[in-house]
């Protein structure tokens, strides 16, 4: 009985040290293929505010970007935030209309959940109001009032 019970402690000895020669081996190969990226290039050139450009030995480009959960990269042509982020801000400015209501102005945006309506005076418009404002004007849609709606 005892002469059982040792194999047995023995057997799950054996095993406990293979599962553990297994998860060392299993983390190392983790370790080995994603090292990780601590720091952005020295010689990398900043192409907007948070955002650098830099080209490896092999002359492929990188983009890095600082994030609070370390620094990040990705291939250059993968994406380009800038272009993207001119498209959505083009977008939203067309699908925006403005109105004059005395001093202040009424914007009209349709969104996905419904219309979204805002009201701004005229002296503290954004950039972005600004521009859909002064674009409304252009075109000469701002023959609409507030008082024939």
């Amino acid at each position: 009985m005892k002469v059982l019970i040792c194999m047995g402690l023995l057997a799950g000895l054996v095993a406990a040290q293979d599962s553990a020669k297994t998860q060392t081996a299993s983390t190392a190969k983790r370790t080995t293929k994603t090292a990780a990226i601590t720091a952005i290039p020295k010689d990398a050139v900043e192409t907007t505010p948070g955002f650098y450009r830099w080209t490896d030995k092999d002359g492929k480009a990188w983009t890095y970007r600082r994030t609070p959960f370390g620094v990040t990269r990705w291939p250059e042509e993968s994406v380009d935030l800038r272009q993207d982020a001119l498209d959505k801000q083009k977008a939203a400015s067309e699908r925006t209309t403005a109105v004059e209501q005395g001093d202040s102005i009424r914007f009209e945006q349709a969104t996905p959940f419904g219309k979204r309506t805002w009201v701004r005076k005229k002296s503290e418009l954004n950039e972005d109001e600004q521009k859909i404002w002064n674009q409304q004007r252009k075109t000469g849609n701002t023959n609409r009032t507030a008082e024939k709606e």
